[in-house]
């Protein structure tokens, strides 16, 4: 699948940082970024952002998914040296390295204080661990909602009260396909992975080298977003943020409701929205989450939905499924929802579509406004009153010259006997005429002569 701007699916000094690195990796800058949100997440323990009326947790599970060799590694090699230099305690003594059974995890967090960040890079083999041991995949579905995990041995019982742990899983297309079964999918166990493809975007000379001051620079912008987080607590909504997030969570679940495979996905979407839009805020030294930073983590969480639903293949989908709306239906629908009139930041992310695309489609027109003298231009999409018109049928001028046609006379209602639509009967048929017989030659006397 083509991999969009990481522009449109970030904000702020975060959107910054990976700038900043992403000329010097060959690999996509999403899976930079889903790095360096991951480990982000682990280093804010007391950390919680609104949900409703209550508050969560803002800890990520992050899957990058890509082909042996595609680098997964080198990307989350690159946040890990950010993270690194942000913290180095947190990275030398909360890390665990892979996956080993249910209470021995369980037993690893206990012995890091219930904060920890688990990194396995053969993530194929926790899920299929996981089918076979149910105390494995109810414990890593605990860890995401931070609800108490606990072993269940007799002697030695080992039990962790709102543990605050997030994990950095590493997986190819093929063992993800392979590994997800409908059960799996249905019971909740893939919904809070947020699985970013991590493919190829440019060829570098081994000569390039990462300059030496783009790793500190990054890691005290995370180092001074950590301080922040720890003092602010709670991350809440900005006024003008919600209206934005009751219009994502109707997108996203509508999104869902088009594809089988992706139903499941939509328990825990919008939930993965605000803790990546907490996120951004913190980052930018923020305790409240803007429509911004909301639309933006929407987009991110769009695509890892879009990138679930191209690797399955759409998997498990019934013949019955509703057919994917087109682009022209999805850029009216999202200018409608905005009341007729949407910028391309709150089009573009949503429809899979670059702004050439939007702009060659019929009915669509697109405009370039400022706000004042010194304002920052922005593109504006509104639909032509004209567009639901069906265009005329040109007249050759063969046909202009033709005199008119007659007007119909109206229809009149005609009368049916009921015996129409009865069958009718089969009649015998006819008899066959009898062959003629040659007269005597007695009854003509003129055959008598011949």
């Amino acid at each position: 699948m083509s991999t969009p701007d990481f522009r449109t699916l970030s904000t702020g000094r975060l959107r910054a940082a990976v700038a900043s690195l992403a000329p010097h990796v060959e690999w996509s800058p999403v899976g930079l970024l889903g790095g360096l949100l991951c480990v982000f997440s682990a280093m804010l323990p007391e950390v919680r952002v609104q949900r409703g009326s209550g508050t969560m947790p803002l800890m990520l599970h992050v899957l990058l998914c890509g082909g042996t060799g595609e680098g997964k590694g080198q990307s989350w090699g690159v946040a890990a040296q950010v993270a690194k230099d942000a913290n180095s305690t947190f990275m030398s003594g909360h890390v665990i390295n892979g996956v080993v059974g249910g209470a021995g995890l369980i037993q690893a967090i206990d012995d890091r204080d219930g904060h920890a960040l688990i990194v396995d890079t053969e993530y194929a083999r926790v899920l299929r661990a996981g089918r076979r041991q149910a105390n494995l995949s109810q414990v890593l579905r605990d860890l995401w909602d931070g609800a108490t995990v606990a072993t269940s041995r007799a002697k030695e019982p080992v039990q962790v009260d709102d543990p605050r742990v997030s994990i950095m899983g590493h997986i190819t297309p093929e063992e993800f396909r392979a590994s997800m079964s409908t059960t799996e999918r249905d019971g909740g166990s893939y919904n809070r992975l947020l699985i970013l493809p991590v493919t190829q975007v440019r060829w570098l000379s081994e000569r390039e080298q990462m300059p030496a001051h783009l790793i500190p620079a990054a890691g005290e912008a995370m180092a001074r977003a950590v301080r922040f987080g720890q003092r602010a607590g709670l991350v809440t909504l900005s006024e003008d943020a919600y209206d934005t997030a009751d219009i994502i969570r109707r997108d996203l679940l509508t999104k869902a409701r088009e594809s089988e495979g992706l139903k499941a996905f939509a328990a825990r979407c919008n939930e993965q929205v605000r803790r990546i839009a907490a996120l951004y805020a913190l980052f930018d030294l923020r305790s409240e989450i803007t429509a911004a930073d909301l639309e933006a983590a929407a987009a991110l969480v769009t695509y890892a939905m879009d990138a679930v639903e191209e690797i399955t293949g759409g998997m498990a989908a019934p013949q019955g499924k509703r057919q994917p709306l087109s682009l022209l239906e999805k850029v009216r629908a999202r200018i409608e929802m905005h009341g007729g009139r949407a910028t391309s930041s709150q089009v573009l992310p949503y429809v899979g579509a670059t702004a050439d695309e939007v702009k060659a489609l019929p009915g669509i027109v697109v405009t370039v406004e400022r706000e004042g003298k010194t304002g920052r231009p922005k593109t504006v999409l509104t639909v032509r009153d004209d567009a639901t018109q069906t265009v005329a049928e040109p007249v050759s001028h063969s046909r202009m010259l033709m005199p008119a046609d007659p007007e119909p006379e109206p229809q009149r209602a005609t009368v049916v006997q009921m015996d129409a639509y009865r069958p009718t009967p089969k009649q015998a048929p006819e008899p066959a005429p009898e062959p003629k017989r040659p007269e005597p030659l007695d009854a003509n006397p003129f055959l008598a002569l011949l």
